[in-house]
């Protein structure tokens, strides 16, 4: 009997799930810390991740508040910045959505821009809260008021939200150790989880 040659054949590598870690910060004012801390906690969860952290897909919606607010009456290219954050957001596996807590809850700007997506528009993502305090007193107010809206989005809210006060951005990677290790591969599980599987080419 023939012996049959077989070639050997270069099977590719899965890809990385998520492909990337998307950031919104709802501060208000522009240079915020409540931005450094989002910045800082989407930055060492790609880390841990394994997949690679990108400044340019940070949204601080402070940059295009107008758009949020007057809608067409603002200028064009606060309007383009909004309709580019919403195809990034719409499209994200993994965000870190981080506000400050402000009387209680999260921000008027954070609420806003998240009315402004369409319905289900997070469905099929993992999100990551990060709430920062002045005070101890109130710093649980701002997560628990925002997974709702989350969840009402489509959102998956698998793990519990970075929790700061103030004090903690001084060493924030200290902070977050704990963190990281406790959530980030339930993070990356959801994240494959919830990946849409591709339908069965059908036999011809």
């Amino acid at each position: 009997m023939p012996s049959v040659a077989f070639e050997a054949q270069v099977v590719p590598d899965p890809p990385v799930w998520p492909q990337s870690v998307v950031t919104v910060v709802g501060n208000p004012r522009a240079g915020s810390r409540t931005a450094v801390a989002a910045a800082s906690v989407a930055e060492l969860l790609a880390s841990e991740l394994g997949t690679p952290y990108r400044i340019d897909e940070l949204v601080d919606l402070v940059t295009f508040a107008s758009a949020i607010f007057q809608g067409e009456n603002a200028g064009q290219e606060e309007r383009a910045a909004l309709e580019n954050a919403i195809d990034l957001v719409s499209s994200a596996s993994v965000i870190v959505i981080a506000t400050p807590v402000y009387k209680g809850s999260y921000t008027g700007l954070l609420k806003s821009f998240l009315d402004v997506l369409r319905p289900q528009a997070l469905a099929g993502a993992v999100v990551v809260p990060v709430t920062v305090s002045a005070a101890p007193s109130h710093k649980l107010l701002a997560d628990q008021h925002l997974r709702p809206v989350l969840a009402e989005l489509g959102a998956s809210v698998p793990v519990p939200g970075v929790i700061l006060e103030e004090r903690d951005l001084e060493d924030l990677q200290v902070v977050l150790s704990g963190w990281l290790r406790n959530n980030a591969g339930i993070v990356q599980a959801t994240t494959i989880a919830l990946q849409p599987v591709a339908e069965p080419t059908p036999a011809k």
